[in-house]
Protein backbone atom coordinates (compact mmCIF):
# COMPACT_ATOMS: atom_id res chain seq x y z
CA UNK A 1 0.00 0.00 0.00
CA UNK A 2 2.91 2.34 0.68
CA UNK A 3 3.79 2.43 -3.03
CA UNK A 4 0.32 3.75 -3.92
CA UNK A 5 0.61 6.70 -1.53
CA UNK A 6 4.18 7.36 -2.65
CA UNK A 7 3.24 7.31 -6.35
CA UNK A 8 0.47 9.86 -5.80
CA UNK A 9 2.93 12.37 -4.33
CA UNK A 10 6.18 11.51 -6.11
CA UNK A 11 4.89 11.51 -9.70
CA UNK A 12 4.27 15.29 -9.85
CA UNK A 13 7.52 15.89 -7.94
CA UNK A 14 9.48 13.87 -10.48
CA UNK A 15 7.60 15.54 -13.33
CA UNK A 16 8.95 18.92 -12.22
CA UNK A 17 12.40 17.73 -13.31
CA UNK A 18 11.21 17.52 -16.93
CA UNK A 19 11.07 21.30 -17.43
CA UNK A 20 14.78 21.56 -18.28
CA UNK A 21 14.79 21.06 -22.07
CA UNK A 22 12.36 21.57 -24.92
CA UNK A 23 11.96 17.86 -25.65
CA UNK A 24 11.24 16.96 -22.02
CA UNK A 25 8.81 19.88 -21.72
CA UNK A 26 6.96 18.52 -24.73
CA UNK A 27 6.60 15.24 -22.86
CA UNK A 28 5.57 16.98 -19.63
CA UNK A 29 2.79 18.91 -21.35
CA UNK A 30 1.33 15.61 -22.53
CA UNK A 31 1.67 14.11 -19.07
CA UNK A 32 0.24 17.14 -17.27
CA UNK A 33 -3.45 16.06 -17.20
CA UNK A 34 -2.41 12.57 -16.07
CA UNK A 35 -0.17 13.51 -13.14
CA UNK A 36 -3.05 13.24 -10.60
CA UNK A 37 -4.05 9.78 -11.91
CA UNK A 38 -2.37 7.76 -9.09
CA UNK A 39 -4.12 9.98 -6.55
CA UNK A 40 -7.45 9.50 -8.34
CA UNK A 41 -7.04 5.72 -8.27
CA UNK A 42 -6.10 5.87 -4.60
CA UNK A 43 -9.16 7.99 -3.76
CA UNK A 44 -11.57 5.69 -5.58
CA UNK A 45 -10.09 2.31 -4.63
CA UNK A 46 -9.01 2.81 -0.99
CA UNK A 47 -11.58 3.62 1.66
CA UNK A 48 -9.61 3.41 4.90
CA UNK A 49 -5.89 2.73 5.14
CA UNK A 50 -2.79 4.00 6.92
CA UNK A 51 0.87 3.20 6.44
CA UNK A 52 3.51 4.10 9.03
CA UNK A 53 7.06 4.89 7.89
CA UNK A 54 9.10 5.11 11.12
CA UNK A 55 12.40 5.97 9.40
CA UNK A 56 11.04 8.96 7.46
CA UNK A 57 11.48 12.35 9.18
CA UNK A 58 10.06 12.09 12.74
CA UNK A 59 7.93 9.09 11.90
CA UNK A 60 5.71 9.63 8.87
CA UNK A 61 2.26 8.25 8.24
CA UNK A 62 0.31 8.01 4.99
CA UNK A 63 -3.40 8.01 5.77
CA UNK A 64 -6.66 7.88 3.86
CA UNK A 65 -10.09 7.69 5.47
CA UNK A 66 -13.66 8.82 4.91
CA UNK A 67 -12.69 12.38 5.80
CA UNK A 68 -9.65 12.68 3.53
CA UNK A 69 -10.92 10.67 0.53
CA UNK A 70 -13.31 13.36 -0.81
CA UNK A 71 -10.53 15.95 -0.59
CA UNK A 72 -8.20 13.67 -2.56
CA UNK A 73 -10.90 12.83 -5.10
CA UNK A 74 -11.84 16.48 -5.67
CA UNK A 75 -8.21 17.58 -5.93
CA UNK A 76 -7.21 14.86 -8.39
CA UNK A 77 -10.22 15.47 -10.65
CA UNK A 78 -9.77 19.23 -10.62
CA UNK A 79 -6.01 19.19 -11.18
CA UNK A 80 -6.52 16.73 -14.04
CA UNK A 81 -9.16 18.83 -15.79
CA UNK A 82 -7.27 22.07 -15.24
CA UNK A 83 -4.08 20.39 -16.45
CA UNK A 84 -5.77 19.52 -19.73
CA UNK A 85 -6.93 23.12 -20.05
CA UNK A 86 -3.41 24.41 -19.26
CA UNK A 87 -1.90 22.21 -21.95
CA UNK A 88 -4.31 23.65 -24.50
CA UNK A 89 -3.72 27.33 -23.74
CA UNK A 90 -0.23 27.64 -22.26
CA UNK A 91 1.99 25.14 -24.13
CA UNK A 92 4.70 27.10 -25.90
CA UNK A 93 3.71 30.34 -24.19
CA UNK A 94 6.18 32.73 -22.60
CA UNK A 95 7.51 31.57 -19.19
CA UNK A 96 6.20 28.04 -19.69
CA UNK A 97 9.07 26.59 -17.64
CA UNK A 98 8.11 28.82 -14.74
CA UNK A 99 4.50 27.73 -15.02
CA UNK A 100 5.25 24.01 -15.32
CA UNK A 101 7.61 23.87 -12.36
CA UNK A 102 5.22 25.87 -10.15
CA UNK A 103 2.28 23.73 -11.26
CA UNK A 104 3.95 20.38 -10.58
CA UNK A 105 5.31 21.40 -7.19
CA UNK A 106 1.99 22.91 -6.07
CA UNK A 107 0.18 19.74 -7.18
CA UNK A 108 2.63 17.54 -5.26
CA UNK A 109 2.20 19.64 -2.12
CA UNK A 110 -1.58 19.61 -2.39
CA UNK A 111 -1.72 15.81 -2.68
CA UNK A 112 0.93 15.30 0.01
CA UNK A 113 -0.89 17.28 2.69
CA UNK A 114 -4.14 15.41 2.01
CA UNK A 115 -2.65 11.94 2.58
CA UNK A 116 -0.31 12.96 5.43
CA UNK A 117 -1.33 11.60 8.81
CA UNK A 118 1.55 13.27 10.63
CA UNK A 119 2.18 16.95 11.30
CA UNK A 120 5.62 17.05 9.66
CA UNK A 121 4.37 15.60 6.38
CA UNK A 122 1.26 17.75 6.46
CA UNK A 123 3.24 20.92 7.07
CA UNK A 124 5.81 20.03 4.41
CA UNK A 125 3.09 19.48 1.82
CA UNK A 126 1.19 22.58 2.92
CA UNK A 127 4.31 24.77 2.67
CA UNK A 128 5.35 23.28 -0.68
CA UNK A 129 1.90 23.96 -2.12
CA UNK A 130 1.74 27.48 -0.68
CA UNK A 131 5.10 28.72 -1.94
CA UNK A 132 4.91 26.94 -5.30
CA UNK A 133 1.50 28.56 -5.88
CA UNK A 134 3.17 31.96 -5.60
CA UNK A 135 4.82 31.15 -8.92
CA UNK A 136 1.37 30.70 -10.45
CA UNK A 137 0.14 34.00 -9.02
CA UNK A 138 3.04 36.06 -10.47
CA UNK A 139 3.22 34.09 -13.73
CA UNK A 140 2.10 37.03 -15.90
CA UNK A 141 5.00 39.16 -14.52
CA UNK A 142 2.84 42.28 -14.83
CA UNK A 143 2.79 45.06 -12.19
CA UNK A 144 -0.63 43.88 -11.07
CA UNK A 145 0.50 40.26 -10.80
CA UNK A 146 3.64 41.23 -8.89
CA UNK A 147 1.58 43.29 -6.43
CA UNK A 148 -0.81 40.38 -5.93
CA UNK A 149 2.24 38.16 -5.42
CA UNK A 150 3.58 40.47 -2.70
CA UNK A 151 0.28 40.41 -0.82
CA UNK A 152 0.01 36.65 -1.33
CA UNK A 153 3.50 35.90 -0.03
CA UNK A 154 3.10 38.23 2.96
CA UNK A 155 -0.13 36.50 4.00
CA UNK A 156 1.41 33.10 3.25
CA UNK A 157 4.37 33.73 5.56
CA UNK A 158 2.01 34.95 8.29
CA UNK A 159 -0.08 31.82 7.89
CA UNK A 160 2.92 29.48 7.82
CA UNK A 161 4.38 30.99 11.00
CA UNK A 162 1.07 30.74 12.84
CA UNK A 163 0.54 27.20 11.59
CA UNK A 164 4.02 26.02 12.57
CA UNK A 165 3.67 27.50 16.05
CA UNK A 166 0.20 25.98 16.47
CA UNK A 167 1.37 22.53 15.38
CA UNK A 168 4.36 22.68 17.75
CA UNK A 169 2.11 23.60 20.68
CA UNK A 170 -0.35 20.84 19.78
CA UNK A 171 2.51 18.34 19.54
CA UNK A 172 3.75 19.40 22.97
CA UNK A 173 0.27 18.84 24.42
CA UNK A 174 0.32 15.37 22.80
CA UNK A 175 3.53 14.45 24.60
CA UNK A 176 5.72 15.08 21.57
CA UNK A 177 3.67 12.99 19.14
CA UNK A 178 3.51 14.28 15.57
CA UNK A 179 0.45 12.23 14.60
CA UNK A 180 -2.43 14.56 13.76
CA UNK A 181 -5.07 12.35 15.39
CA UNK A 182 -3.18 12.30 18.70
CA UNK A 183 -2.65 16.05 18.55
CA UNK A 184 -6.40 16.62 18.07
CA UNK A 185 -7.16 14.35 21.03
CA UNK A 186 -4.64 16.21 23.19
CA UNK A 187 -6.21 19.56 22.28
CA UNK A 188 -9.60 18.18 23.32
CA UNK A 189 -8.27 17.06 26.70
CA UNK A 190 -6.21 20.15 27.43
CA UNK A 191 -7.42 22.61 30.05
CA UNK A 192 -5.80 25.53 28.22
CA UNK A 193 -5.86 24.91 24.47
CA UNK A 194 -6.58 28.56 23.61
CA UNK A 195 -3.22 29.65 22.21
CA UNK A 196 -2.80 26.56 20.04
CA UNK A 197 -6.39 26.83 18.79
CA UNK A 198 -5.97 30.49 17.91
CA UNK A 199 -2.76 29.85 16.00
CA UNK A 200 -4.25 26.89 14.10
CA UNK A 201 -7.41 28.79 13.22
CA UNK A 202 -5.26 31.67 11.95
CA UNK A 203 -2.72 29.56 10.07
CA UNK A 204 -5.31 27.54 8.21
CA UNK A 205 -7.65 30.53 7.99
CA UNK A 206 -5.29 32.37 5.65
CA UNK A 207 -5.64 29.58 3.12
CA UNK A 208 -9.39 29.14 3.71
CA UNK A 209 -10.19 32.82 3.14
CA UNK A 210 -11.29 33.57 6.70
CA UNK A 211 -12.47 37.19 7.05
CA UNK A 212 -9.59 39.59 7.84
CA UNK A 213 -7.18 36.98 6.43
CA UNK A 214 -8.72 36.82 2.96
CA UNK A 215 -7.03 39.81 1.30
CA UNK A 216 -4.85 37.78 -1.05
CA UNK A 217 -7.72 35.89 -2.66
CA UNK A 218 -9.44 38.64 -4.72
CA UNK A 219 -6.01 39.86 -5.83
CA UNK A 220 -4.38 36.55 -6.73
CA UNK A 221 -7.18 34.76 -8.58
CA UNK A 222 -7.72 37.33 -11.36
CA UNK A 223 -4.03 37.62 -12.29
CA UNK A 224 -3.14 33.92 -12.28
CA UNK A 225 -3.57 31.93 -15.51
CA UNK A 226 -7.12 30.61 -15.79
CA UNK A 227 -6.29 26.94 -14.98
CA UNK A 228 -4.24 28.10 -11.99
CA UNK A 229 -7.20 30.16 -10.75
CA UNK A 230 -9.34 27.02 -10.98
CA UNK A 231 -7.05 24.97 -8.73
CA UNK A 232 -6.38 27.87 -6.37
CA UNK A 233 -10.09 28.24 -5.71
CA UNK A 234 -11.28 24.68 -6.21
CA UNK A 235 -8.50 22.68 -4.53
CA UNK A 236 -5.86 24.68 -2.67
CA UNK A 237 -8.29 26.80 -0.68
CA UNK A 238 -9.68 23.54 0.77
CA UNK A 239 -6.30 22.76 2.37
CA UNK A 240 -7.17 25.20 5.14
CA UNK A 241 -10.48 23.46 5.74
CA UNK A 242 -8.83 20.02 5.83
CA UNK A 243 -6.28 21.31 8.33
CA UNK A 244 -9.04 22.43 10.66
CA UNK A 245 -10.83 19.11 10.34
CA UNK A 246 -7.83 16.89 11.10
CA UNK A 247 -6.20 18.95 13.88
CA UNK A 248 -9.02 20.60 15.83
CA UNK A 249 -10.75 18.53 18.56
CA UNK A 250 -14.02 18.10 16.66
CA UNK A 251 -16.52 15.84 18.40
CA UNK A 252 -14.31 15.60 21.50
CA UNK A 253 -15.12 18.65 23.58
CA UNK A 254 -17.34 21.73 23.56
CA UNK A 255 -15.62 25.06 22.93
CA UNK A 256 -18.57 27.48 22.90
CA UNK A 257 -16.58 30.73 22.85
CA UNK A 258 -14.32 29.62 20.00
CA UNK A 259 -17.22 28.02 18.15
CA UNK A 260 -19.37 31.14 18.36
CA UNK A 261 -16.51 33.27 17.05
CA UNK A 262 -15.91 30.88 14.14
CA UNK A 263 -19.63 30.82 13.32
CA UNK A 264 -19.69 34.62 13.29
CA UNK A 265 -16.72 34.72 10.92
CA UNK A 266 -18.44 32.15 8.72
CA UNK A 267 -21.57 34.28 8.48
CA UNK A 268 -19.52 37.39 7.70
CA UNK A 269 -17.78 35.52 4.89
CA UNK A 270 -20.99 33.95 3.62
CA UNK A 271 -22.94 37.19 3.36
CA UNK A 272 -20.28 39.91 3.24
CA UNK A 273 -18.16 38.39 0.49
CA UNK A 274 -21.22 37.81 -1.68
CA UNK A 275 -22.27 41.45 -1.27
CA UNK A 276 -18.76 42.65 -2.07
CA UNK A 277 -18.50 40.46 -5.15
CA UNK A 278 -21.70 41.81 -6.68
CA UNK A 279 -19.97 45.17 -7.23
CA UNK A 280 -16.87 43.70 -8.87
CA UNK A 281 -16.06 44.39 -12.52
CA UNK A 282 -14.04 41.30 -13.50
CA UNK A 283 -15.48 37.82 -13.89
CA UNK A 284 -12.61 36.03 -12.13
CA UNK A 285 -12.69 38.49 -9.24
CA UNK A 286 -16.42 37.85 -8.84
CA UNK A 287 -15.65 34.13 -8.62
CA UNK A 288 -12.91 34.79 -6.05
CA UNK A 289 -15.39 36.58 -3.79
CA UNK A 290 -17.85 33.76 -4.41
CA UNK A 291 -15.25 31.27 -3.16
CA UNK A 292 -14.77 33.25 0.06
CA UNK A 293 -18.55 33.31 0.47
CA UNK A 294 -18.95 29.59 -0.13
CA UNK A 295 -16.10 28.77 2.27
CA UNK A 296 -18.18 30.67 4.81
CA UNK A 297 -20.63 27.75 4.72
CA UNK A 298 -17.88 25.36 5.81
CA UNK A 299 -16.62 27.80 8.45
CA UNK A 300 -20.16 28.14 9.80
CA UNK A 301 -20.54 24.37 10.08
CA UNK A 302 -17.12 24.07 11.71
CA UNK A 303 -18.10 26.62 14.35
CA UNK A 304 -21.36 24.80 15.06
CA UNK A 305 -19.42 21.57 15.70
CA UNK A 306 -17.02 23.39 18.04
CA UNK A 307 -20.05 24.59 20.02
CA UNK A 308 -21.93 21.27 19.97
CA UNK A 309 -19.54 18.31 19.56
CA UNK A 310 -22.41 15.81 19.16
CA UNK A 311 -23.03 17.37 15.74
CA UNK A 312 -19.74 16.00 14.42
CA UNK A 313 -21.00 12.47 13.93
CA UNK A 314 -23.99 13.81 12.02
CA UNK A 315 -22.15 16.25 9.75
CA UNK A 316 -18.66 14.82 9.21
CA UNK A 317 -19.79 13.52 5.82
CA UNK A 318 -21.15 16.96 4.93
CA UNK A 319 -17.64 18.36 4.57
CA UNK A 320 -16.75 15.71 1.98
CA UNK A 321 -19.84 16.51 -0.08
CA UNK A 322 -19.14 20.23 0.21
CA UNK A 323 -15.54 19.84 -0.99
CA UNK A 324 -16.56 17.82 -4.05
CA UNK A 325 -19.49 20.11 -4.82
CA UNK A 326 -17.66 23.40 -4.53
CA UNK A 327 -14.35 22.22 -5.98
CA UNK A 328 -15.80 20.83 -9.20
CA UNK A 329 -18.40 23.55 -9.75
CA UNK A 330 -16.04 26.43 -9.03
CA UNK A 331 -13.31 24.85 -11.13
CA UNK A 332 -15.68 24.68 -14.10
CA UNK A 333 -16.78 28.29 -13.56
CA UNK A 334 -13.19 29.55 -13.53
CA UNK A 335 -12.33 27.60 -16.69
CA UNK A 336 -15.37 29.11 -18.41
CA UNK A 337 -13.84 32.58 -18.10
CA UNK A 338 -11.05 31.65 -20.51
CA UNK A 339 -13.17 29.79 -23.07
CA UNK A 340 -13.34 31.17 -26.60
CA UNK A 341 -17.00 31.80 -27.38
CA UNK A 342 -18.53 31.76 -30.88
CA UNK A 343 -18.97 35.09 -32.60
CA UNK A 344 -22.36 34.29 -34.18
CA UNK A 345 -25.15 35.66 -31.93
CA UNK A 346 -27.22 32.47 -31.73
CA UNK A 347 -24.25 30.17 -31.13
CA UNK A 348 -22.79 32.62 -28.63
CA UNK A 349 -26.05 32.82 -26.69
CA UNK A 350 -26.30 29.04 -26.56
CA UNK A 351 -22.69 28.76 -25.36
CA UNK A 352 -23.33 31.31 -22.61
CA UNK A 353 -26.32 29.31 -21.40
CA UNK A 354 -24.28 26.10 -21.38
CA UNK A 355 -21.34 27.53 -19.40
CA UNK A 356 -23.78 28.82 -16.78
CA UNK A 357 -24.93 25.29 -15.86
CA UNK A 358 -22.37 24.71 -13.04
CA UNK A 359 -23.52 28.00 -11.51
CA UNK A 360 -26.92 26.40 -10.87
CA UNK A 361 -25.22 23.98 -8.48
CA UNK A 362 -23.38 26.75 -6.61
CA UNK A 363 -26.65 28.66 -6.22
CA UNK A 364 -28.29 25.52 -4.83
CA UNK A 365 -31.12 24.87 -7.26
CA UNK A 366 -33.20 21.69 -6.70
CA UNK A 367 -31.66 18.37 -7.78
CA UNK A 368 -28.12 19.80 -7.66
CA UNK A 369 -25.31 18.99 -5.23
CA UNK A 370 -25.50 22.58 -3.98
CA UNK A 371 -29.09 22.05 -2.90
CA UNK A 372 -28.06 18.88 -1.01
CA UNK A 373 -25.22 20.75 0.73
CA UNK A 374 -27.44 23.60 1.89
CA UNK A 375 -30.31 21.35 2.93
CA UNK A 376 -27.96 19.18 5.01
CA UNK A 377 -26.52 22.30 6.63
CA UNK A 378 -29.95 23.75 7.42
CA UNK A 379 -31.17 20.47 8.91
CA UNK A 380 -28.03 20.14 11.03
CA UNK A 381 -28.01 23.60 12.59
CA UNK A 382 -31.76 23.52 13.29
CA UNK A 383 -32.09 19.89 14.47
CA UNK A 384 -32.36 18.44 17.96
CA UNK A 385 -28.60 17.99 18.33
CA UNK A 386 -27.96 21.67 17.67
CA UNK A 387 -29.71 22.97 20.76
CA UNK A 388 -26.65 24.87 21.98
CA UNK A 389 -25.78 26.43 18.62
CA UNK A 390 -26.12 30.24 18.79
CA UNK A 391 -28.57 32.15 16.61
CA UNK A 392 -30.33 28.88 15.83
CA UNK A 393 -33.76 30.38 14.97
CA UNK A 394 -32.15 32.82 12.54
CA UNK A 395 -29.73 30.52 10.76
CA UNK A 396 -32.20 29.02 8.23
CA UNK A 397 -33.26 32.53 7.22
CA UNK A 398 -29.65 33.70 6.91
CA UNK A 399 -28.85 30.69 4.74
CA UNK A 400 -31.83 31.52 2.51
CA UNK A 401 -30.53 35.08 2.24
CA UNK A 402 -27.12 33.71 1.24
CA UNK A 403 -28.78 31.77 -1.58
CA UNK A 404 -30.31 34.99 -2.92
CA UNK A 405 -26.98 36.81 -2.69
CA UNK A 406 -25.21 33.93 -4.44
CA UNK A 407 -27.78 34.12 -7.24
CA UNK A 408 -27.11 37.85 -7.68
CA UNK A 409 -23.36 37.28 -7.49
CA UNK A 410 -23.34 34.63 -10.21
CA UNK A 411 -25.69 36.67 -12.38
CA UNK A 412 -23.04 39.38 -12.16
CA UNK A 413 -20.39 36.85 -13.22
CA UNK A 414 -22.54 35.73 -16.16
CA UNK A 415 -23.18 39.32 -17.25
CA UNK A 416 -19.43 40.07 -17.26
CA UNK A 417 -18.79 36.84 -19.17
CA UNK A 418 -21.47 37.82 -21.67
CA UNK A 419 -19.81 41.18 -22.25
CA UNK A 420 -16.56 39.61 -23.50
CA UNK A 421 -15.52 39.59 -27.13
CA UNK A 422 -16.67 36.73 -29.32
CA UNK A 423 -14.21 34.53 -31.21
CA UNK A 424 -14.63 33.19 -34.70
CA UNK A 425 -12.24 30.26 -34.05
CA UNK A 426 -13.33 28.25 -31.03
CA UNK A 427 -10.57 26.07 -29.53
CA UNK A 428 -11.74 22.53 -28.79
CA UNK A 429 -9.48 21.25 -26.01
CA UNK A 430 -10.35 23.96 -23.42
CA UNK A 431 -14.01 23.16 -23.99
CA UNK A 432 -13.28 19.46 -23.43
CA UNK A 433 -11.59 20.28 -20.10
CA UNK A 434 -14.50 22.49 -19.08
CA UNK A 435 -17.04 19.85 -20.11
CA UNK A 436 -15.24 17.24 -18.00
CA UNK A 437 -15.46 19.32 -14.81
CA UNK A 438 -18.98 20.56 -15.58
CA UNK A 439 -20.25 17.01 -16.12
CA UNK A 440 -18.58 15.81 -12.91
CA UNK A 441 -20.14 18.72 -11.03
CA UNK A 442 -23.66 18.33 -12.40
CA UNK A 443 -23.55 14.54 -12.06
CA UNK A 444 -22.31 14.62 -8.46
CA UNK A 445 -25.74 13.75 -6.94
CA UNK A 446 -25.67 10.51 -8.97
CA UNK A 447 -22.24 9.18 -8.01
CA UNK A 448 -21.57 10.84 -4.64
CA UNK A 449 -23.54 8.20 -2.65
CA UNK A 450 -21.27 5.52 -4.13
CA UNK A 451 -18.00 7.28 -3.34
CA UNK A 452 -18.76 9.00 -0.03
Amino acid sequence: MSWAFSAAVLLPLLAASLVATGSTRFLLWRLLPWLPLPALLLATQVRDASVDIPWLMLGARWQLDTLRSPFLLAASLLWGGAGLYARAVLEGAERERWFLSSWCLALAGNLWLIVAGDAVGFYAGFALMTFAAWGLVVHADSPRALWAGKVYIAMAVLGELALLAGLLLASELAGGSVLLAEMATALGRSQQPGLALGLLLTGFGVKAGLPLLHFWLPLAHPVAPTPASAVLSGAMIKAGLLGWLVVLPLGLTSLPAWGTMVMALGLIALLGAALRGIWTREAKTVLAWSSISQMGLATLMLGAVLVEPALWWQVSGWFGLFVLHHGLAKGALFLSVGLSLPGAPVARGLALLVVALPALSVIGLPLTSGEAVKRWLKDSVSGDLAGAVPWQPWLPHLLSLSTLLTLLLLLRWWWLLRSGDGSTAVATLPWVAWLLLAALSLGLPLYAPILL
